[in-house]
């Protein structure tokens, strides 16, 4: 069954534009693991408790984009990741509310290769935004995504909305607001 929800439409769009640039990894099933990636988007890890969350809380630590990875096993709960440059491994826990399927989702934030030619077109504020994992005003929803990874579709049912809600963390949220495509505020 394909979905015809606005925001299926606009992830599928992302995914073609990331699959004719090569960024998207080909699918695998959970039990050929481990196999190589390298993020395509910031990533936000609680340090404390070696997670990552599909519900993207943007925790202040911070694995930037292209950095290499290592899925080492997929269930349908979780994911085990390694960061290689440090060898530190990190759970990449399901939330319930996660409605595109594991697959999809982890397509999203890992691929076979880094989305140099993305970020070479992205203009000065995002940049410093994807530089710092942060948001700015005057970046673009490219650089958005990038910078601080997908808001999570149960609260964002499509990217061309111009408000994105994100968790950083359990109880706390935050928008970005767009006008015209760029963000002009985040709203806490």
């Amino acid at each position: 069954m394909v979905s015809s929800s606005p925001r299926a439409l606009s992830v599928v769009l992302v995914l073609l534009v990331l699959s004719v640039s090569g960024c998207r990894r080909r699918p695998r099933n959970a039990d050929e693991g481990p196999w190589p990636v390298v993020t395509l988007t910031n990533l936000h890890p609680d340090e404390a408790h070696a997670r990552l969350y599909s519900v993207n809380y943007q925790r202040p630590a911070l694995i930037p984009v292209c950095t290499p990875m290592q899925i080492e096993r997929v269930t349908d709960r979780e994911a085990l990741v390694t960061h290689v440059p440090s060898g530190r491994q990190y759970t990449y826990v399901f939330h319930r509310s996660m409605s595109e399927t594991i697959q999809e989702h982890l397509d999203l934030y890992f691929g076979q290769s880094c989305p140099q030619q993305v970020i070479a077109t992205l203009g000065p504020v995002d940049q410093q935004g994807l530089r710092d994992g942060r948001v700015y005003p005057g970046m673009t929803k490219q650089g958005v995504i990038l910078a601080i990874g997908y808001p999570p579709l149960h609260a964002t049912p499509t990217l061309e909305q111009d408000v994105w809600k994100y968790w950083s963390s359990r109880m706390g949220t935050f928008e970005v607001i767009f006008a015209g495509g760029f963000v002009q505020t985040v709203r806490q």
